[in-house]
């Protein structure tokens, strides 16, 4: 069983659809322009990776394209980064944020998200060889110890909240953290546990420390516009790839699980 938390969505999306208080606006500007643009970093898998030949792949660019096609629009893919997420938000950049987004306080000052459809925890991940030096938080934190975090994220945040001893290594970019790990840069990383077991299905040499581990607890989901009817609209279409199975088969081709 998948850790995913949509079970109300049918019901929150009915209850938003009655609601006035920020009634229509991103939706029906989306409506107008005939076009959905979605933010994406394109560099958090199972959630959204760029390939070298331009195209997206991931769990939230298979969602990305239902909800364009229940909302009867065209989609476009607005490249963003974690540094400047929220920025490019507030500025109009994009209307709907998709690339594996933490639903945080911070982010909800600004923004609505649609109910979750995954939940996960920060745990670490490092060389297989290494799983018995980090397989604790005081173990991890020491002097001689490099944790790697990308800079935007709450990567970063849980890092340099929870680390006060150890060495941090700052990537630009989330795409080549695990590389860093490999070729021994690094010791490890504290990532999303959806991130972790990606990483360590597909690479025989990771291997997640503490496994069954998780120091927090936090949900994925889609961020828009203080938008009711659009964040109706987005619940319906989610609910229904739950009730008919497609999000569990959405996530499980994208995790790398044979369906």
């Amino acid at each position: 069983m998948k850790p995913r938390l949509l079970t109300t969505a049918l019901l929150s999306a009915l209850t938003l659809a009655t609601s006035s208080a920020f009634a229509g606006e991103a939706l029906d500007r989306i409506e107008q322009n005939q076009e959905i643009r979605v933010g994406v970093t394109g560099d958090y898998m199972p959630f959204s990776e760029k390939l070298s030949d331009g195209s997206y792949v991931g769990i939230e660019h298979d969602l990305a394209a239902v909800i364009a096609e229940r909302l009867g629009v065209k989609l476009t893919l607005v490249p963003t980064s974690w540094p400047t997420l929220m920025e490019d938000f507030q500025a109009g950049k994009y209307d709907i944020g998709m690339s594996g987004i933490s639903v945080t306080d911070a982010r909800k000052e600004y923004a609505y998200f649609s109910n979750s459809y995954y939940n996960y925890g920060k745990t670490p991940i490092t060389r297989c060889e290494d799983v018995e030096k980090f397989d604790s938080l005081a173990k991890i934190d020491q002097p001689d110890t490099t944790v790697i975090i990308n800079e935007g994220g709450t990567n970063a945040i849980f890092a340099r909240a929870n680390l006060k001893q150890a060495k941090l290594h700052v990537e630009p970019t989330n795409k080549y953290v695990y590389d860093r790990i490999l070729d021994g840069t690094v010791d490890l990383m504290i990532p999303d546990s959806v991130e972790a077991d990606y990483r360590a299905r597909h690479h025989d040499e990771l291997c997640r420390s503490m496994p069954g581990f998780e120091f927090t607890e936090s949900t994925i989901a889609t961020m828009m516009p203080k938008d009711d009817e659009l964040k109706a609209r987005i619940n319906a279409a989610l609910s229904e790839l739950e009730q008919n199975g497609q999000l569990d088969k959405i996530i499980d081709k994208n995790m790398g699980i044979k369906i």
